[in-house]
């Protein structure tokens, strides 16, 4: 056999001269830390503990979004849900995190040091299955008991998700299947909420002629790096809030949202249906 050629200099020499737009991109919004001015408007209606008949004239029969304060006051989550309490009664279960399971104490050490664009987080909607004691530590708040997506029994589609991640990790801008509303209660750490109504599509988001597909930017922190910005020059304003511990979102059917943990979070959220949804 012959001899191999040394090419090491020419490839050293390569990748000195090497620059990817792309490269530089995810290392930016990785490292981007989240800045003030994403964060300083706050124009959501607050309610504290409404009537469930002042819920459903002001928000639900409107389809219009609210935060609502002082109702999670009865949650054994609220007073529980530290790390040492989900290991102790979850720390072997795996839990869906993007397109991989771990196991929740495989995950926070994850999440204790990632640096990624992108940092995956927990989505997992059979957490109830998995550990039935986390399920326990909730109640669904009383003005979102009614739902018609009950009488399907077994057969309704995935309807809870318990949530966790680190700062930077959430969900695109998108809108809940099946014209279903939404609740999202923060038990730990804080979420920055955008949302807009149904007739008005964010910018940078390009959904598909049936609404099936939606194009975005690749990270949560690129929207908003590149996109931000116009939401404030525009004269249609997206609702925007923090919402934090023991506080919970109201998602109206139709509404695009985007949310990003500005700290390492866990949260429950719930799809319901209820008369008030409207073909």
């Amino acid at each position: 056999m012959g001899c191999v050629p040394d090419y090491s200099e020419n490839i050293l020499h390569q990748v000195t001269d090497f620059y990817s737009d792309y490269i530089f991109q995810s290392w930016l919004c990785a490292s981007l830390e989240i800045k003030d001015e994403w964060l300083s408007t706050d124009n959501i209606e607050r309610r504290e503990a409404p009537s469930v008949e002042e819920f459903i004239r002001d928000f639900e029969e409107p389809n219009k979004p609210v935060l609502l304060t002082g109702v999670l006051k009865s949650w054994p989550a609220v007073k529980k849900w530290d790390r040492p309490y989900l290991l102790n009664k979850a720390g072997d279960c795996a839990f869906t995190a993007g397109p991989i399971n771990l196991k929740l104490n495989d995950y926070f050490a994850y999440a204790d040091s990632v640096k990624e664009e992108r940092p995956l987080y927990i989505f997992d909607s059979k957490f109830g299955e998995k550990a039935p004691q986390l399920a326990a530590d909730y109640d669904i708040p009383v003005y979102f008991r009614e739902d018609l997506f009950s009488i399907l029994g077994n057969d309704r589609p995935d309807f809870r998700w318990l949530i966790a991640g680190p700062a930077r990790s959430g969900s695109s801008f998108h809108i809940d299947p099946n014209s279903t509303s939404a609740w999202n209660a923060v038990v730990r750490g804080s979420k920055k909420w955008l949302l807009y109504p149904p007739d008005l599509v964010p910018p940078g988001v390009h959904p598909s002629p049936d609404g099936a597909d939606v194009a975005s930017p690749v990270s949560i922190t690129e929207w908003f790096m590149n996109y931000y910005g116009v939401t404030q020059q525009r004269k249609e304003k997206p609702v925007e809030c923090i919402c934090r511990e023991g506080e919970v979102v109201f998602v109206p059917r139709g509404w695009w949202h985007i949310v990003i943990n500005l700290e390492d979070s866990i949260a429950v959220t719930q799809n319901y249906v209820s008369r008030c949804v409207q073909s």
